[in-house]
This record gives C-alpha cells, structure tokens and sequence, in this order.
C-alpha cells in the first residue's frame, strides 16, 4: 500500500514538472505558404510552397475565387505546387491554399504590364508594326513609345492607346522618319505608371529600285550589226512599146490625097 503512495506521488509530480516545462502560451504553428516570383506579367509561372497544413490532405490553390490548382500534402503537412498567371488587369492579388478542414493560408502577387509580341522587329521609316500587350490597367491610357537606344528620356515617337477592361492592348504603330540604327519600343501604363521591358527594334534603310543595266553585245551581235546587208536587185518589167507620131504626119497625108484628086480630075478635063 506504501509502495503504491509513493508511485502515484511520484507521477503527480512528474506531471507537475511536464506542465511547468511546457510553456503556456504554446500554440500549434498556423499553415503558411511562400510564392515565388511575387511579381511579373500575364503567363508568370508562380510556385508555391506550403507547411503546417492537415497531414497527408487535399490542397487547393486559388487565385482570388478562381481554383487554378490542387495538390495533398505529405505526412509532415507540406506541399508544393504551381500555377500560371490568369490574363487579368494590372494590380495586386491573393493566392491562397486551403486543405479539406480549411486551414489556410494566403500570399500577394503583383501583374506588371508586358509588350507581349511585334509583328515585326526590323522596318523602314513610315511601315507599320501591330504591337499587342497585357497587364495594363483596365480602360487605362497606355503610351507606345520608340526611343533612342542610348538616350532613354527622347521620344521619337508616341502613339495613345485605350487598353480593355482586361488590361489588353492592340496598336498599329508607325515608324518615324529617323536614321537607320537600332532603337527600342516600350509601353507606359498612365495610371500606374508602370512601364514594360524594351523590346529592340531595328530601323532599316529604305529599299531602292536600281536603275536598269545593259548588257555588253556578244560577239555574234556585233558581227551582225558591222555586216553590210546584201541587197538582191529586182527585176523590173519594160513598158509596152509604143512607137512615136511625127508631129503633122497625118496632114500631109491629107495633102498628098487632096494633090491626088486634083491631078486626077485635069487629066478627065
């Protein structure tokens, strides 16, 4: 009986001592989640990281409302997954992981504006590029601009744009009349005034007709052009003979008969 007081005295002690080494303001880690990147254009392919969430249970990953991706976790509540960046205006957003009790845990992304595609990286003075981008600010006026390469602050040209209400842009920009040379195009977002990367863009020389060249004549031309052309005479036919009337022929004609008729009539006399 003795021996059993003194194992039950020594357990509360034991429990005791437990409940003064465990400190009192004790709680169970929250779940949390890290992203990387935390910023860049429409298409970003964003990783997340989660720990502390329910072991072993389904996780789903929103951006906003929208799930974009799930994933479970493994026997220590951690996880890893990826999701790509919807095509949405500029701004900041929330992704958040929640397992199936609704632990949760979120993080912040930040869209940047981005020149998505030129229709053409090289032209000449006065051709048209169609440029395209997104990530601007919904119904926001976006600046395409062409500067020089070495000197960001002169705009050689500038052409206004309205963006949609998801941020998307669709421009035909001409090309100014400036030297040949290699400059770069970017987008400003007025409203936030974020700007896009550069994108190189060549200015050509214009094309130009040569004039017509002729080509030296060959050997057999020049021979045909120095001969002396042969000409072959032609045959003419001799007009019909006519023979010719002696000027008053036909008058002494008449006399000679008339001398005849008097000569005859004094000789009947």
């Amino acid at each position: 009986m003795k021996s059993i007081n003194q194992k039950s005295l020594l357990l509360v002690v034991f429990l005791m001592l437990l409940a003064l080494a465990i400190p009192s303001n004790a709680q169970i880690p929250s779940p949390s989640i890290r992203i990387d990147p935390v910023e860049g254009p429409v298409g970003t392919s964003v990783s997340v990281r989660g720990t502390n969430f329910l072991l072993e249970s389904e996780v789903r990953i929103f951006w906003e409302d929208k799930v974009m991706s799930s994933t479970k976790t493994d026997s220590r509540g951690s996880f890893s997954a990826s999701i790509k960046v919807p095509e949405v205006p500029c701004g900041y957003y929330k992704i958040t992981a929640m397992d199936e009790v609704k632990n949760n845990a979120y993080s912040t992304f930040r869209i940047t504006p981005k020149l998505t595609k030129l229709s053409t990286s090289k032209g000449v003075p006065g051709s048209v590029v169609n440029i395209t981008g997104n990530g601007f600010s919904a119904n926001s006026q976006v600046e395409v601009r062409l500067i020089d390469l070495f000197n960001e602050t002169q705009n050689l040209a500038v052409k206004s744009i309205q963006a949609n209400e998801k941020g998307v842009i669709q421009v035909e920009f001409e090309i100014p009349n400036v030297p040949a040379g290699e400059y770069k195009i970017y987008a400003l977002d007025s409203k936030t005034g974020l700007k896009t990367e550069y994108t190189k863009f060549t200015v050509e020389l214009p094309k130009t007709t040569p004039p017509p060249t002729t080509s030296p004549p060959t050997k057999n031309q020049t021979e045909q052009t120095n001969k002396t052309p042969v000409t072959t005479p032609q045959k003419t036919t001799p007009p019909p003979y006519t023979p010719k009337r002696t000027p008053g022929f036909e008058v002494m004609i008449a006399l000679g008969g008339i001398a005849t008729a008097l000569l005859i009539s004094r000789r009947s006399k």
